[in-house]
């Protein structure tokens, strides 16, 4: 009985970690680039798991807002530094600085 209890318990703490290895496996870092009133690239595809980071390389204080999409979140207001995110549900998200008219990017989720 207890070789039975023993496999069992290697068989299945051998599937959990398949299942886990599984879920990271696809994830990717995705950098987006927070300049003097602009974003670059303005439009972006991702995976649900995928970490988008926005990293500050001009020298103007900005944002990173969803205003519109499956999820919403913001970042402060700062000039350096970086801002990441899980995107945790597909579909299409508007990205906008609040600060300036027309710095905006699309992000796709699949």
């Amino acid at each position: 009985m207890k070789r039975i209890t023993a496999a069992t318990a290697a068989i299945m703490m051998m599937m959990m970690a398949l299942l886990i290895s599984a879920g990271v496996a696809h994830a990717v870092d995705i950098n987006v680039s927070v300049n003097d009133n602009y974003f670059k690239p303005k439009k972006i595809s991702a995976v649900v798991g995928d970490v988008v980071i926005w990293k500050w390389d001009g020298y103007m204080a900005h944002n990173v807002v969803v205003t519109r999409g499956p999820q919403k979140f913001k970042s402060k207001i700062k000039s350096t530094g970086t801002f990441k995110r899980t995107i945790r549900k597909p579909g299409k998200y508007k990205i906008v600085c609040t600060l300036h008219a027309g710095m905006e990017m699309v992000l796709k989720a699949k």
